[in-house]
C-alpha cells in the first residue's frame, strides 16, 4: 500500500477529534440528539480549518447504524464506507468544476430518487461560491423544499460571494482560524504517536507558517519529517521551509534602531547572497516591526507574540530604541513598500531603498507637544541641546554629513528642528525663517513669498521693501462689514467653497459699502483677478456667500485702484478709483474721484479702453500666464499640488 500522508491519516473520525471548532461540533451533536437536524447547512471559514471534514462527520452520524452519544461508531458498514469514500448515498461535488446550470439540473433530476445504501442521501458541495448565478437560481426551489431523505451541506471559503437567497435557506456555521497553541498541540500528539523526536520550538515555527490551517501544518510537518535526520530541529525547519532566521531580522531591526544605513544594507546583501527569498525576508522584517510595536504597547504581555522567550528578550532590548509613534510610521512605510515590491522587476534594489529609508527615520513628535513648545517659546530646550540655525542664504551651512546625521539621537531631532524654526522666526523675517526650515536661501524659500497671493504679484513697485515697516491701519470701510476679523472669516468661507475665487478675492480691497453695494478695488497688477471676479458665475457665488454670511443681499462691483504715490497707513485715502461696473449695470453705478477727467474727455475714454483691453487680454491669457509664472516658482511639492488644483478649477 502506498504511503498515506499525515493530513489524511490523521483526519478526525469523530466530532471530538475536530480541533478548535467546538462551537460547531457541539451544536451539531446536540441537534442530532434532539432530532432537529436542518435540511441544509453552510460551512464557511478559512482553508484547512475542518469544513469538509465536519460535513463528512455529519453525513456519517446521519446514516450511522449504531451512534454513540452523538458520535458515529466508525464500525458499521455505513461509517466504514464514508471513511473509505465509497458510500453510494454520500455524494461530494466540486463546485469549481461543476459550476454550470447543466450540472445543477442533473442534480435536481437525481435528488428525488430513493437512497441506495442507507436511509438518507447527503450532498456535499465544496467551494459552493464558484457556482454561476444561473446555477444558484436553479438550486433555489430544491434547496428550500428538498425531499425528506435528502440533506445538503455547502462549504466555502468566501461566503460573501454566495447569494443572499441561498444564505437565507441554510443554517450557517462559521469556522475559525486555528490558534497557534491548538496547532502545536495537535502536531505534538502526531509526533508522539509516530514516534518522532522533535524540538517544540521547531513545531512552533511550523505552526506559525501554517497560518491557522491544520492541513497546512500537517503537510509541512510531513515535509520536515522526510528531510530530518532523526530529530526535527529549528535548523531543519528553516532550511526546508525557506524561513528567515530570527537573528537576521533582529540584526536588521537593531541597525534601523541605530540609524545605521550601512549596517542595514549589509544585512540585505547577506540575505541576497545566500539565495533566500527576498520577499519572505521583507515580510519577516515587517513582522519584526509589528512585534516591536506589540512589545512597546503591551507592557510585558507576551501571549500576543508567537515567539520564543529568547526572541522576546532580544526584541525587548531593541524596542527601547523606538517610540510607539516611530514604530507606527515605520510599519506603514514598510507596508506601502511591500505593496510596491510586487510590481518591481528588481526586488533587491527596491528592498535596499526601503531599508535605507527605514534606517533614516526621524523620531515623531506629537502635535500637541510641538504646539506647546512653540507657544511656550522653549522650543524643546529642556529635552534637547539646541543646534544653531543655519544662516539665511547660506545653503552649505545647513548641510550635514551622513555621519553627523547618523550620530544624532533620534527622539531629540524633531524637537531640535522645531526649536531651530522657533529661534529663527523670533529673530528674522518670514524669508529667513523659511530658509531655516527648508535649508534653502532666503530668496528661494517658500516662505519668502506670500502664499495667499500665489496667483497675484504683490511685489513693491516703489522699491521700499528695505525700509522700516510702519504699522498698517485697518481699512475703516471694513467696519460696515463687522471689522477685519469678520471679513477674514468670510474670505475663509469662500475659499472652502471654491479655492480660486477665494484667492482672487483676497487680492481685493474693500473700496466702498453703501446702498447694498460692495465695491472691491484691485491694483493694476491684479487685473486678471478683477476680471475673474467680474465673471457672472463667480460674482453670483460671492453674492450668495455674502447673503448667507451677513444676512443681507449685496451687489458686487469692481474697480481698479491706482497708487498715486506714498504708502504707509494713508494709502487707502490716496487712491484714484475708476469704477468698473458689472456687465449690464447702470451708468449711475459709476463713481469718479475729483481727479478723474470728465466722461466725454478723450483722454479718459482712451484710458478706459486701454484698461478694458488689458483686462480682456489678461482674462484670455490667464491660464498661460499662470503656467509661465510657475516656472520661476520655488520647487516645493506642496505648492505644486495646490497650483495643480488651481489649474483644474480654472479649466472647469
Amino acid at each position: 500500500m502506498s504511503y498515506l500522508v499525515l493530513a489524511r491519516k490523521w483526519r478526525p473520525g469523530t466530532f471530538a477529534d475536530v480541533v478548535g471548532q467546538d462551537h460547531v461540533t457541539s451544536t451539531l451533536k446536540k441537534a442530532y440528539e434532539k432530532g432537529r437536524l436542518a435540511h441544509a447547512y453552510l460551512f464557511s471559514g478559512p482553508r484547512g480549518c475542518g469544513k469538509t471534514t465536519t460535513a463528512r462527520l455529519l453525513a456519517k452520524i446521519i446514516n450511522c447504524e449504531d451512534p454513540q452519544s452523538g458520535e458515529p461508531c466508525n464500525k458499521c458498514s455505513s461509517c466504514v464506507s464514508v471513511n473509505n469514500g465509497t458510500h453510494l448515498d454520500m455524494i461530494e461535488i466540486d463546485g469549481a468544476s461543476n459550476r454550470g446550470i447543466d450540472e445543477i439540473r442533473d442534480l435536481r433530476e437525481k435528488i428525488g430518487y430513493a437512497s441506495a445504501q442507507s436511509s438518507s442521501k447527503i450532498y456535499i458541495i465544496d467551494e459552493v461560491h464558484m457556482l454561476t448565478t444561473q446555477a444558484f437560481n436553479a438550486l433555489l426551489k430544491t434547496l428550500e423544499e428538498p425531499p425528506g431523505h435528502v440533506y445538503l451541506i455547502f462549504a466555502t471559503t468566501e461566503p460573501h460571494k454566495v447569494p443572499a437567497t441561498i444564505l437565507s435557506r441554510c443554517q450557517r456555521f462559521n469556522f475559525k482560524r486555528l490558534e497557534l497553541a491548538e496547532l502545536s498541540g495537535q502536531l505534538s500528539r502526531i509526533c508522539e504517536a509516530e514516534k518522532i523526536e522533535f524540538d517544540p520550538e521547531a513545531l512552533t515555527l511550523i505552526c506559525r507558517r501554517a497560518d491557522g490551517s491544520m492541513r497546512d501544518a500537517e503537510s509541512l510537518l510531513d515535509q520536515c519529517i522526510s528531510a530530518a535526520e532523526g530529530k526535527i530541529d529549528l535548523e531543519t525547519v528553516r532550511k526546508v521551509l525557506g524561513l528567515v532566521d530570527s537573528q537576521i531580522v533582529s540584526g536588521l531591526l537593531d541597525a534601523v534602531g541605530r540609524r545605521d544605513r550601512e549596517g542595514a544594507l549589509t544585512v540585505v546583501d547577506s540575505v541576497s547572497s545566500s539565495g533566500m527569498d527576498l520577499e519572505e525576508f521583507f515580510i519577516a522584517f515587517i513582522e519584526g516591526i509589528r512585534n516591536l510595536l506589540v512589545i512597546s504597547v503591551s507592557a510585558g504581555r507576551t501571549e500576543w507574540l508567537d515567539l520564543t522567550s529568547d526572541e522576546i528578550k532580544e526584541l525587548s532590548a531593541i524596542a527601547e530604541k523606538f517610540r510607539v509613534e516611530d514604530l507606527l510610521f515605520l510599519f506603514r512605510s514598510m507596508s506601502r513598500a511591500h505593496r510596491e515590491l510586487k510590481g518591481t522587476s528588481n526586488p533587491r534594489y527596491h528592498i535596499e531603498a526601503a531599508v535605507a529609508e527605514a534606517a533614516s527615520w526621524e523620531s515623531a513628535v506629537e502635535i500637541g507637544e510641538l504646539i506647546g513648545r512653540l507657544e511656550s517659546g522653549t522650543g524643546g530646550a529642556s529635552t534637547s541641546t539646541k543646534r544653531p540655525a543655519p544662516a539665511s542664504g547660506n545653503v552649505s551651512a545647513s548641510k550635514q554629513t551622513g555621519t553627523d546625521r547618523d550620530s544624532t539621537a533620534g527622539p531629540a531631532r524633531s524637537a531640535e528642528t522645531a526649536d531651530s524654526i522657533e529661534t529663527s522666526n523670533s529673530t528674522a523675517g518670514p524669508a529667513e525663517a523659511a530658509s531655516t526650515a527648508t535649508g534653502m536661501p532666503a530668496s528661494d524659500a517658500p516662505g519668502s513669498r506670500d502664499f495667499s497671493s500665489a496667483m497675484v504679484d504683490r511685489t513693491d513697485p516703489a522699491g521700499t521693501s528695505g525700509l522700516p515697516e510702519t504699522p498698517v491701519k485697518e481699512n475703516p470701510l471694513l467696519a460696515a462689514l463687522g471689522g477685519k476679523e469678520e471679513w477674514e472669516r468670510f474670505l475663509a468661507q469662500v475659499r472652502e467653497s471654491k479655492l480660486t475665487v477665494g484667492i482672487w478675492l483676497m487680492s481685493a480691497d474693500v473700496a466702498g459699502v453703501e446702498d447694498g453695494k460692495l465695491i472691491l478695488s484691485f491694483s493694476p497688477q491684479n487685473r486678471f483677478a478683477m476680471a475673474m471676479i467680474r465673471d457672472a458665475k463667480n460674482r453670483r457665488l460671492i453674492e450668495n456667500h455674502l447673503e448667507k454670511f451677513y444676512g443681507r443681499k449685496f451687489t458686487v462691483e469692481t474697480c481698479e485702484s491706482v497708487d498715486i504715490g506714498g504708502g504707509g497707513s494713508d494709502r487707502q485715502a490716496e487712491m484714484e478709483i475708476r469704477v468698473r461696473t458689472k456687465p449690464g449695470g447702470s451708468a449711475g453705478a459709476q463713481e469718479q474721484s475729483s481727479e478723474d477727467p470728465a466722461p466725454d474727455s478723450s483722454e479718459g475714454i482712451k484710458q478706459e479702453k486701454e484698461s478694458g483691453r488689458a483686462a480682456e487680454s489678461a482674462e484670455k491669457s490667464g491660464h498661460a500666464a499662470k503656467k509661465t509664472s510657475r516656472s520661476a516658482a520655488v520647487e516645493n511639492p506642496a505648492l505644486e499640488r495646490i497650483m495643480d488644483r488651481l489649474d483644474a478649477e480654472l479649466l472647469d
